[in-house]
């Protein structure tokens, strides 16, 4: 099979803009997570990252699964969380310092 290695770039991009997103989504949605139903809110976090992850396939590839595009989305995963989660820690540590004072 010939592949076009001019739409690399392309597909690279595509890839890590939907694992941005996929990122984004879990730790906003880990702000909500209440202390009970913790599989509940697992099973609610992964499906808009499978959804990032099928969208970012097929509109990158056709559906063909490459390795560097799967690499690169959960690389960019592994971005947000590294460059974002002190941030959205930080929130979390100021809404629960609302909720709770201490005396």
């Amino acid at each position: 099979m010939i592949y076009d290695v001019f739409r690399q770039p392309h597909q690279a991009a595509v890839m890590v803009f939907f694992g941005l997103c996929a990122g984004l989504s879990y730790e906003l949605l880990r702000l909500f997570r209440p202390g009970s139903g913790g599989a509940l809110w697992d099973l609610l976090a992964l499906m808009p990252i499978q959804v990032c992850l099928i969208a970012g396939l097929l509109l990158a590839g056709h559906g063909e699964m490459r390795l560097y595009a799967v690499l690169l989305f959960f690389g960019a995963m592994g971005l947000v969380r590294w460059a974002f989660r002190p941030l959205f820690t930080e929130i979390l540590q100021k809404i629960r310092k609302k909720q709770f004072p201490s005396r």
